[in-house]
C-alpha cells in the first residue's frame, strides 16, 4: 500500500504564515513529520507527496526523502487537483491524507484495513466548517460541506483508503470535473459522482480516537496539546 499526502495549500485562514501548514511544529516534531512516521509504523514506505505553497521548504524539511510531486497552480485550485497530478504515479492501494490533519496512528489502522474498495474515516460527533457525510443502510450517500447538521451523519476528516482496483473509475471522475473546470473543487466531488453511479462508499468510524484538522491559529495551539495527549497514551 501506498500513502498520498495532500500538502499543497496556502494556510490562508492562519492569518499569513510563510510556510506550509505541514512544517507546523507540534512540540518537538512537525505535522508531516508525525504523518510519515504513522505510515512508516504501519508498513507504508512509498509516500508521495503533494506540494505547492513554498514547496522548497518542505523539500528541505524532509531531505528530497520521498516521492514530491508538485501542484503548480496550487493558488487557484483545491485538492481536487493535487490528486489528479498524482494520477500517472498511483498504482496501488492507496492511502490519502490531508497535510494539515493530526490524527491517533489507530485510526490509519482502521483505515487501512477496511476492504472495500473506498473507505472513508468518519467521525460521528459533528463539527463545525468540516466536510460532512449522510449515510443510510450503514454506507455513505452523500459528502459535502452543504449538507445541513439535521441531515448529516458525521464528519469526513480528511483520511480515506482507495484500493488498486477502483482508480480508473476514481480517476475517471477527477478527470470530467477538471475537464469542465471545476479546479476548486475537492476530490470529494469525483467520490460523489461514484456515489450517483451506485458505487458503495465504505467508512470507519474514529472510534472517539483523538483528531483534528488545523486551520485557524487557536486550532494550531489546540492541536499542539493534543499531539501530547497523543504521544503520551502511546508511551
Amino acid at each position: 500500500m501506498d500513502a498520498l499526502i495532500l500538502a499543497a495549500g496556502r494556510g490562508t485562514r492562519m492569518g499569513g504564515i510563510d510556510r506550509p501548514k505541514c512544517l507546523l511544529d507540534l512540540g518537538g516534531t512537525s505535522i508531516i513529520k508525525y504523518q510519515i512516521k504513522c505510515l512508516k509504523n504501519m508498513g507504508i514506505n512509498k509516500i508521495f507527496i503533494v506540494t505547492g505553497y513554498n514547496s522548497e521548504q518542505i523539500h528541505l524539511h524532509l531531505n528530497d526523502e520521498f516521492n514530491f510531486l508538485h501542484n503548480m497552480d496550487f493558488a487557484t485550485t483545491n485538492n481536487l487537483y493535487s490528486v489528479w497530478t498524482a494520477r500517472n504515479y498511483l498504482d496501488d492501494d492507496f492511502v490519502c491524507i490531508y497535510g494539515d490533519l493530526l490524527f491517533d496512528q489507530q485510526i490509519l489502522d482502521y483505515c487501512m484495513h477496511d476492504m472495500s474498495d473506498i473507505c472513508l474515516v468518519v467521525e460521528k460527533n459533528l463539527r463545525e466548517e468540516t466536510m460532512k457525510v449522510k449515510i443510510e443502510n450503514n454506507i455513505i450517500v452523500k459528502l459535502n460541506k452543504n449538507i445541513s447538521e439535521n441531515d448529516a451523519d458525521g464528519n469526513f476528516i480528511g483520511m480515506a483508503k482507495f484500493r488498486k482496483s477502483i482508480l480508473s473509475s476514481f480517476f475517471n471522475k477527477i478527470s470530467t470535473l477538471v475537464e469542465n473546470d471545476n479546479f476548486d473543487s475537492y476530490y470529494t466531488e469525483a467520490i460523489e459522482l461514484m456515489i450517483k453511479d451506485n458505487k458503495k462508499i465504505n467508512y470507519v468510524e474514529t472510534n472517539n480516537l483523538s483528531w483534528m484538522d488545523i486551520d485557524e491559529q487557536n486550532e494550531f495551539e489546540e492541536a499542539k496539546k493534543l499531539y501530547y495527549k497523543i504521544s503520551e497514551n502511546r508511551s
